[in-house]
């Protein structure tokens, strides 16, 4: 028998907010839900005791205030103490004269989330990292992250790569025009990035698996992920990875809070029914079943 995935059902932006922290709690004790990622700079992230799901970093450089003083990076924030930047903010930023400035202070912010982390969680001997709006794909950020993962001697023994294979997609003709163009845009921007990036990645030794979660964004339904599944387990096989189903199932209601209620775009998509479908589908017994026999809680 060959290689057998592990398939981890993984849900993003825990600590965003206590409601949406509910709702994603809900999705592992009442779902599929194997693993979390965690946004340090959020509110209340500690997970409640006998919480059964492997936690990640989610590093986040676009949403709510950061954890280092608003004064020493000046270039990531706005007057009012949040952060400046969208994912294509920041990668133009990058590509600016004052990208040795970036560094340095892209540096100092995520060196404070890992230590912050590591203050929350002292007991997870290894790192599993993803980030807010994937923004550790653009080359500069990932640079710089490998770098604070060196100088902190950090035992990372996981990153997503969110650059989506286009493979399983195309294998399935009656869904093509059900993909939103933005994200077909989004899917092509990260695997161009990553493209830059990826020689630094295998020479780090820090291990990834087969990634979902870009062109089903915003709308993670059971019938798309049904048909696309089978695909993306044979690529998993072949390449002797795991497989990362990414849902975002901590909707934020009307009247509810924001992390940060000026970056609107965000607002939106907090608000949009998808991701109550996303809920629903880590929730669903067939879903659950379907993925049961290869799922478990992601070894760190």
């Amino acid at each position: 028998m060959g290689f057998q995935p592990r398939i981890d059902i993984h849900a993003d932006d825990y600590g965003m907010t206590d409601q949406s922290n509910a709702r994603i709690q809900a999705c592992w004790e009442h779902g599929c839900v194997n693993g979390i990622s965690v946004m340090v700079n959020g509110t209340a992230p500690l997970l409640p005791n006998g919480a059964n799901v492997a936690v990640a970093l989610h590093l986040n450089l676009v949403e709510g205030k950061p954890l280092s003083p608003a004064e020493k990076i000046p270039l990531l924030v706005r007057d009012d103490g949040y952060f400046r930047h969208s994912f294509f903010g920041l990668l133009v930023l990058s590509l600016s004269p004052e990208r040795k400035e970036m560094e340095r202070q892209l540096y100092m912010e995520i060196d404070a989330q890992f230590a912050a982390f590591q203050c929350l969680y002292p007991n997870e001997r290894e790192v599993l990292v993803d980030s807010h709006q994937h923004t550790h794909i653009i080359p500069l950020v990932f640079s710089t992250l490998l770098r604070v993962i060196c100088d902190r001697g950090l035992r990372v023994s996981y990153l997503r790569i969110p650059a989506e294979p286009i493979s399983p997609f195309l294998k399935e003709p009656s869904l093509y025009l059900t993909y939103r163009p933005v994200n077909v845009v989004k899917n092509i921007v990260l695997n161009v990035l990553w493209c830059f990036s990826r020689k630094k990645f295998i020479e780090s030794g820090i291990s990834t698996a087969v990634f979902c979660g870009i062109l089903f964004s915003g709308d993670m339904d059971e019938r798309r992920l049904t048909m696309v599944l089978p695909h993306f387990r044979r690529l998993a096989e072949k390449r002797g990875q795991n497989l990362e189903f990414l849902f975002h199932p901590g909707a934020i209601f009307p009247g509810e809070p924001f992390l940060d209620p000026d970056k609107t775009g965000f607002c939106d998509f907090y608000r949009s029914p998808g991701r109550q479908t996303d809920a629903e589908t880590v929730r669903s017994e067939r879903w659950c079943e379907l993925v049961g026999e290869s799922a478990g809680v992601p070894t760190v």
